[in-house]
């Protein structure tokens, strides 16, 4: 059984996610690994972010300046080197977690290549995670959820993706995010999402 892993003091992951069910599995991955790690959403993901209107919040509040960033999450939540305007934040990942199905593919490429960030302070942060067309159709194809109604979504990502309610970790919780991945990593044509996964899970695993 592996050992609980001791309080990281620092932030390793904002994860900007497209909706609620992005959130959920993000949530899901985190609380069973025990990893300091925060979502972003719009409206707690009542409503979604897509590609086309990503930059309108990387520009904005708390992303536009590092300043802002650093005052939003706390100067102390970040492993901070260097001063002033040429501070680095060591050991951190920004991921961008959209779906690619509500845009142009000129959209999609540049998402997806990063080239939309391109002059953005927190470019060499940014990891983009997509699927095409949409979340649901991956993990569907991924043998992990069945077909549902939109109406259904909540419940059933609660249900699938259950957010831990402070269980320790142990080998058989870092086996079931590994086989979570596993499945994934079969859609690796239309996503990305193993690579997150596999960051966190390397986290956990340094713990």
């Amino acid at each position: 059984m592996a050992k609980r892993p001791l309080q990281c003091n620092y932030l390793k992951a904002i994860i900007i996610c497209h909706g609620k069910s992005e959130i959920q599995i993000v949530r899901h991955i985190q609380s069973n690994l025990h990893l300091n790690a925060k979502t972003y959403a719009k409206d707690n993901g009542e409503h979604s972010i897509q590609i086309t209107s990503l930059m309108t919040h990387l520009n904005a509040r708390p992303f536009d300046s590092i300043n802002n960033f650093l005052n939003c999450y706390g100067k102390e939540s970040f492993d901070l080197s260097g001063k002033g305007s040429h501070r680095t934040i060591k050991n951190f990942k920004l991921f961008v977690f959209l779906d690619t199905g509500d845009c142009t593919e000129e959209q999609k490429k540049n998402f997806i290549n990063k080239q939309m960030f391109i002059g953005h302070w927190l470019y060499d942060y940014i990891v983009p995670i997509y699927t095409i067309p949409r979340l649901e159709s991956v993990l569907e194809q991924a043998n992990l959820i069945r077909r549902i109604k939109n109406s259904e979504k909540g419940s059933y990502y609660t249900k699938v993706f259950p957010i831990n309610d402070g269980k320790p970790l142990t080998d058989g919780t870092i086996e079931e995010i590994k086989e979570f991945r596993d499945k994934v990593a079969t859609q690796k044509e239309k996503t990305n999402i193993q690579d997150m996964v596999d960051y966190f899970l390397n986290l956990a695993r340094k713990f």
